[in-house]
């Protein structure tokens, strides 16, 4: 075959690239769109439904963390109690002592286990040689400054939004930072009517002069209140009795901390309890420190778990409840070092049996479990 028939026979070159060039310019052009406005707002809707859907659970999975925190922070102090024991041949810590012709040297529980938390460094800056005075009528000595405004991680319930130094307004003017604590210890039940930590002796496990050892609690340790759980105070004062402020974040400033008042207050109705309160304050538990003060970790049991009736306090004479910002409940540390937890809805009668040390009760929470 020659070379001129094999061009010949060959399809030429350019019709056919210009018949490419035009079918590949006939075919339509592929867009490439984002999205519209309503695929946008419903992928939108469909995030918020699913942010809804796990806030709640993530929520309830942080509070699951505070709360076993809070009941370690409990069995620590029931831990210490017992080492304190121990080393005293029995013996609680109490809530300081007499003073001649003065306000007592009340330096409180929690002061004194201190060295039982791992704190006894923290225990070094205290020198319980010191009074303190009235806090009234004295300033905090400024060798105890450095250690009032320490805060105890082992103190504070997690769940406690006002676990934070506060600020003391001593008699003088002069302000100095001040750390509390979520947990006070038993004064007693309230029932027997003392209601201040320095006069009487109550029917709970500390206060004023106190020597109460493991061996009078007769009621049994596994049935007997140590710690139970306080919120520290919202700082914030009014001098007026209305409008009544949240009784979780303040104390009612009443005429008198009496038996009558108390059994007014046991219908939970504030109402009831309405013409005694005169002013409100926020320094609930502002104090580890010190214990006789009003604003210092000891309580008594004689409102139910998270009243609606608010601290009343005249003084350093107080009418008390456990509180907590767990939902429903309150966390308590018994005198065996267990630690238990406490719904809103607890029967008075049981309830209050539990912070009787010999009341002889039947049914304590430790049966309500």
């Amino acid at each position: 075959m020659s070379r001129s028939s094999l061009v010949s026979s060959s399809m030429p070159l350019g019709p056919i690239s210009n018949e490419k060039n035009q079918a590949d310019s006939a075919r339509p052009t592929k867009r490439h769109q984002g999205f519209t406005l309503v695929e946008l707002l419903v992928v939108i809707a469909i995030i918020g439904v699913l942010v809804g859907l796990l806030l709640p659970a993530v929520q309830a999975a942080r509070e699951a963390a505070r709360s076993m925190q809070c009941s370690n922070n409990l069995k620590q102090l029931g831990l210490g109690l017992h080492n304190y024991a121990s080393t005293y041949n029995g013996a609680f810590p109490n809530n300081g002592y007499s003073w001649p012709g003065g306000y007592p040297s009340d330096y409180s529980p929690l002061a004194k286990i201190l060295p039982f938390l791992e704190q006894a460094q923290l225990q070094d800056l205290i020198d319980f040689n010191i009074y303190m005075g009235h806090p009234a009528l004295a300033d905090l000595p400024e060798g105890l400054h450095e250690a009032a405004g320490t805060r105890v991680p082992t103190y504070e319930c997690p769940s406690d939004i006002n676990a934070d130094v506060h600020l003391l307004t001593m008699p003088s003017g002069a302000s100095i930072p001040i750390a509390g604590t979520s947990y006070s210890m038993n004064q007693g039940s309230g029932l027997d009517g003392v209601y201040h930590p320095s006069v009487g002796e109550p029917d709970g496990l500390c206060w004023t002069n106190a020597k109460v050892k493991f061996r009078d609690i007769l009621d049994g340790t596994s049935h007997t209140i140590v710690f139970a759980e306080t919120l520290i105070g919202g700082g914030l004062e009014s001098d007026t009795p209305t409008p009544n402020m949240d009784p979780q974040f303040f104390r009612a400033g009443v005429s008198e901390a009496s038996t009558a008042v108390a059994n007014l207050a046991d219908s939970g109705d504030i109402a009831d309890v309405q013409s005694y309160i005169t002013s409100w304050n926020g320094d609930r538990n502002h104090y580890w420190l010190r214990g006789t003060v009003p604003n210092g970790p000891i309580i008594n049991g004689r409102l139910s778990p998270n009243s609606n009736i608010p601290d009343l306090v005249r003084g350093s004479s107080k009418i008390t409840a456990a509180r907590s910002n767990h939902t429903g409940l309150v966390k308590v540390a018994l005198a065996d070092g267990s630690v238990q937890t406490v719904t809103d809805s607890i029967d008075l009668k049981v309830w209050h049996a539990s912070w009787t040390r010999m009341g002889r009760e039947v049914e304590t929470i430790s049966q309500n479990r």
